[in-house]
């Protein structure tokens, strides 16, 4: 699929994702028809920075890499919004190609549930 000029639709593109998901389970009989379980959960495990989504008039979300350019005019093609002006200093904090968000960090969780049987539990194996 392409628009006016051979380009692709969706030419400018976000970061991949890289995201691991891990988690550990243990159920225990406690007394009876009673069972304990334990359950720890990390979201994100090995802690990968993701960038958010492409910004300005890109295609998911407006946190991530500033994809949007401006020109000075129709005649004049000089960019605005450059991070940095020709001689190196910072011409815009969030200008065009800056990255100004990113997804949830490492996230862990434990959980503790007690569960009443209505019949006894299996025997642990």
């Amino acid at each position: 699929m392409e628009q006016s000029g051979g380009r692709p639709l969706r030419y400018v593109r976000a970061p991949g994702i890289n995201n691991t998901n891990f988690s550990l389970q243990k159920s225990f009989s406690v007394r009876g028809r009673m069972r304990l379980e334990l359950r720890a959960d990390a979201f994100n495990v090995f802690n990968h920075t993701q960038f958010g989504g492409v910004g300005g008039n890109g295609v998911d979300n407006n946190s991530g890499i500033n994809s949007t350019i401006n020109f000075r005019s129709l005649t004049d093609p000089t960019p605005t919004n450059l991070y940095l002006k020709p001689d190196g200093t910072v011409n815009d904090k969030n200008g065009f190609g800056t990255v100004s968000g990113t997804r949830d960090p490492r996230i862990l969780q434990l959980v503790v549930r007690l569960r009443f049987c209505s019949r006894p539990p299996k025997p642990d194996s």
